[in-house]
């Protein structure tokens, strides 16, 4: 089956297994839809970077286990977002299967549009159907998923694209339990054949044993600790000079700790002075952002006998600023 617009040739689709364990084994030989964003950098807080997966995909080290309340009741909902978004857009909606592309790149499917519904002009043959839950939180202004998926969601689905060979596909999105919004997506080649070309790198430096080098994400972390010998107290320290990657990362933690420490002092001190000028209202604005309060009343323990003194917590205010360019998005 020709690939759908990404310039290269051959993709694998297959039922997806009913064993997880056997789902997760065959997901291992490949990089998966959702885990493609890495390779742009471009991956959601929660995801792993490229060096956790590489050590993953290497066999050196697993990913940690990641569990979100809001992804389980995405995976509860699907049935329900499905309905929805059929009875919505006149789908004929099949259940989906995992695709394989040459290079590397695999996808599960949630769902299969299997032709195109009255509102998709232009559309041709099957649908990739990526379904999400989504907190209302999530879409106020400003957010990821105001208008339109964050930009990991989109990657996702034309990584999809590109192991299915289908040409478009859509993103279904439930906010908040009750409000279903819906984006179409075309295969973009010049899109797909850039994951392609990263996939296919990844898989190279995995056969020649050379990771990629550390990024700041927790994944990564967690990995590095997870590698670490046992300590020993008599063991001679490493001696990294003379190594410019060393050398560039030390001057570069010693830079970073200094730019965080300035960094918070300065933004204490800016605090400080817009509580003095907000005085008693609960927002305000500025030629260049808004500045919004939001008051926490101090609360004691317990009740106090007459001139005790006891613990509690302290009335505090928590104070966000946000740039106009951000507010408006």
């Amino acid at each position: 089956m020709g690939a759908g617009g990404g310039g290269v040739d051959e993709v694998t689709l297959l039922p997806i297994p009913s064993d997880r364990a056997e789902w997760l084994a065959l997901r291992r030989k490949h990089l998966g839809a959702s885990e493609v964003s890495a390779l742009f950098q471009m991956q959601a807080p929660f995801q792993p970077g490229v060096y956790a997966l590489w050590m993953d995909r290497a066999g050196r080290m697993p990913l940690p286990e990641v569990t979100i309340e809001r992804a389980r009741w995405g995976l509860l909902l699907e049935d329900a977002i499905t309905a929805g978004a059929a009875d919505q857009e006149g789908w004929n909606v099949r259940p989906g299967v995992y695709a394989s592309h040459e290079t590397g790149v695999g996808a599960t499917l949630d769902r299969i549009i299997a032709a195109p519904g009255p509102n998709d002009e232009g559309c041709t043959g099957p649908g990739a159907l990526e379904l999400k839950n989504v907190d209302v939180l999530q879409t106020l202004r400003g957010r990821a998923w105001n208008g339109e998926p964050p930009i990991h969601v989109q990657l996702q689905l034309q990584a999809q694209l590109l192991a299915t060979g289908f040409t478009w596909g859509a993103i279904a999105w439930l906010v908040g339990g009750n409000e279903l919004r819906i984006l179409r997506h075309r295969a973009r080649p010049a899109v797909q054949a850039e994951i392609a070309r990263r996939a296919a790198a990844f898989w190279q430096s995995i056969r020649d044993g050379v990771p990629p080098r550390p990024d700041g994400s927790d994944a990564t972390y967690q990995a590095l600790v997870g590698l670490l010998p046992e300590a020993e107290e008599d063991r001679e320290p490493a001696d990294l000079r003379g190594d410019n990657e060393a050398e560039t990362a030390a001057a570069d933690y010693l830079r970073g700790a200094a730019m965080e420490k300035e960094g918070k002092a300065l933004k204490d001190e800016a605090r400080n002075v817009l509580l003095s000028k907000i005085g008693a209202a609960e927002w305000a604005k500025t030629n260049a952002a808004t500045i919004s309060l939001a008051r926490v009343a101090a609360k004691a323990d317990r009740p106090a006998w007459a001139g005790e003194i006891i613990k509690g917590r302290a009335a505090s205010v928590r104070i966000t600023v946000r740039p106009y360019e951000e507010v408006e998005a």
